[in-house]
């Protein structure tokens, strides 16, 4: 099941019929106050945003993002952080669809059915996992599901058709 801002945000590009934008910045990069302003001032152009969950050791990122994560912990940025960042937001007239990006030890460390609750309750809509493959993230999905958040699926460039409709 797909949340039903992103679905709307989807459907919206449809009928104007062009390409949705989604984008993406870490969260607490540069500061707390930072992100909520980036956000409300991208907000206008853009059909949904991604906020990445700063992590230590984010290996899956490329240098850019790694380096955004390092500057974001080194200002203190804590996970209920991000959360009271999509409080904020969503709590704008500028509001977006809004997806978190992270790694599943986060998930783990904070607890997974609070950080489900924590996300219902700010306003997330979806969540990208990066280190949670499918078919390992198939519980954590259908947990999501339940939730009214959407659990996005990565797929790479070189991912067979076959495996493609398994994710998909």
């Amino acid at each position: 099941m797909i949340n039903e801002n992103i679905t709307l945000a989807f459907e919206n590009c449809k009928l104007d019929r062009r390409p949705a934008l989604l984008t993406y910045i870490v969260a607490g990069d540069s500061n707390k106050k930072m992100t909520l302003d980036i956000l409300k001032s991208i907000s206008p152009f853009v059909d949904i945003c991604e906020l990445g969950i700063p992590h230590n050791t984010p290996v899956a990122d490329g240098k850019q993002i790694q380096n955004s994560s390092y500057r974001a912990l080194k200002h203190g940025v804590k996970i209920n952080d991000v959360f009271q960042i999509v409080k904020d937001f969503k709590n704008t007239h500028f509001a977006k669809p809004t997806i978190l990006m992270g790694y599943y030890n986060q998930i783990l460390q904070y607890g997974e059915n609070k950080f489900l609750n924590k996300c219902k309750n700010t306003g997330v809509d979806g969540l990208i996992v990066v280190d949670l493959p499918f078919p390992e993230n198939k519980e954590f999905a259908d947990k999501c599901k339940k939730n009214h958040i959407t659990f996005v699926q990565l797929i790479a460039p070189t991912t067979s058709d076959e495996r493609m409709k398994q994710i998909i």
